[in-house]
């Protein structure tokens, strides 16, 4: 969308405020409504056509999720990190041994 049709949505904004205000006071009330709906049809094609044509914000994508695996024995610092698969859950205890001092480990 370029810089015409932002001239052409403010044109049809001010018209539509103008149909609303002024054609929408008259002494019947079902005319009235009509110009008010009227007026209000042409601010919402007018508001389309200035806020219209703008650019996405490109998404990045999330950081990958993966899983911290420490070992159980306080005095072994063996710290493993590996990609999350199904079923990992913070203070699982694994089946594995930790491969250094063969005790037990867990997701942290």
């Amino acid at each position: 969308m370029g810089f015409l049709s932002k001239i052409i949505g403010v044109a049809f904004i001010g018209v539509g405020l103008l149909v609303w205000v002024v054609l929408g006071n008259t002494p019947d009330i079902m005319a009235s409504y009509i110009w008010i709906f009227v007026g209000m049809l042409l601010m919402s094609i007018g508001f389309s056509l200035v806020t219209g044509g703008r650019k996405a914000k490109p998404k990045t994508p999330p950081p990958p999720t993966v899983t911290e695996i420490l070992c159980d024995n306080p005095d072994c610092d063996f710290k493993e990190i590996r990609n999350y698969e199904e079923g990992d859950y913070i203070l699982k205890t694994l089946d594995a041994k930790c491969p250094r001092c063969n005790s037990s480990m867990t997701i942290q």
